[in-house]
């Protein structure tokens, strides 16, 4: 059994375990980054961080009887600001049709936009090769366990919401379309890129191009790689497609690929789950401990004193 919880500043010799693992700026393998994560993600949780831009929620799984962390995922409270703009790549078309040679293309292209009132994102999701195929479905409930917050606590996040997977990578942590076009416009490698935006993302409005970038100028294994998630990322977007989120048409260069969206959440409680099926409202509702008739079992989530949800059992399991 596993206890889903928020993580704590004793969880971080686990969790540097795990970020080595993923691999991401989300959840940092530098120790003190992640520690003040940690930090952060508790004043979060007891509520004691307003600003959206500076809230993030870190979720862990705990085995109940040996202590050991099979994962952990995470909540940003909001991701684009007037400070620090949420840049993405928009891939559009442009039609051109030739009357005296009768033929037509359809060029697709990239352009440079950004929003500076962006929305929350999910990310740093990441399960213990070992613990992958538990029966459990730790990297299920992990996923699942940040709509069921963000659906109890409304009025903590924006009412959209995204998330980013990274791209396929190639060995040294590079990626083919980064190599291709981002690092001849500024000079830096994947990693340095990815390193130097979670923290400043001038550099990106100052250096990359305005005019767009069409697609069929670039060598087909790297158009081809475009909008694809990488290998170790897969298993997260089909959870997160099965809890309703869609693919957007941009492309994360900078960082990660911005894959999927949910729009237009209603405000409410945590039964308000947009996109489930009845009965999969029925499965969280039993697992929650909710019974039919109004009779209740022990919840299945609780509200520490100012520690976020204690889960006492898993979420969201479907067979």
């Amino acid at each position: 059994m596993f206890l889903i919880r928020n993580a704590r500043p004793g969880d971080l010799r686990q969790l540097l375990k795990l970020a080595h693992e993923l691999d991401s700026i989300n959840l940092p393998a530098e120790s003190t980054e992640l520690r003040a994560l940690l930090e952060r993600s508790e004043r979060s949780f007891a509520g004691r961080i307003r600003q959206r831009s500076r809230a993030v929620y870190l979720f862990c799984a705990e085995a109940v009887r040996t202590g050991t962390l099979a994962g952990a995922s995470m909540i940003i409270g909001k991701h684009g600001t007037p400070r620090a703009p949420h840049y993405y790549l928009q891939i559009d078309s442009d039609e051109r049709y030739s009357h005296a040679l009768r033929k037509m293309f359809r060029h697709t292209y990239l352009r440079l936009r950004y929003s500076m009132d962006g929305p929350s994102e999910l990310g740093g999701l990441i399960v213990k090769r070992a613990m992958r195929r538990n029966p459990e479905r730790v990297g299920r409930q992990l996923s699942w366990v940040r709509f069921l917050y963000i659906a109890k606590h409304r009025a903590r996040f924006e009412r959209e919401l995204i998330a980013e997977m990274l791209p396929p990578m190639t060995p040294g942590y590079r990626n083919a379309f980064w190599d291709h076009w981002g690092g001849l416009v500024t000079g830096l490698t994947f990693r340095e890129a990815d390193r130097l935006s979670s923290r400043d993302k001038q550099f990106i409005r100052e250096l990359f191009p305005e005019s767009p970038l069409y697609t069929f100028l670039l060598p087909e294994d790297v158009r081809n790689s475009l909008g694809a998630a990488g290998d170790q990322t897969r298993g997260a977007v089909r959870l997160l497609e099965q809890a309703g989120m869609r693919f957007l048409d941009q492309n994360r260069s900078i960082r990660r690929r911005s894959l999927l969206r949910r729009r237009g959440w209603p405000p409410g409680t945590g039964q308000e789950l947009p996109q489930l099926s009845d009965r999969e409202r029925r499965q969280i509702a039993r697992r929650r401990g909710e019974l039919p008739g109004g009779a209740r079992r022990s919840p299945g989530l609780s509200r520490g004193e100012g520690r976020g949800p204690r889960p006492t059992r898993t979420l969201g399991r479907r067979a």
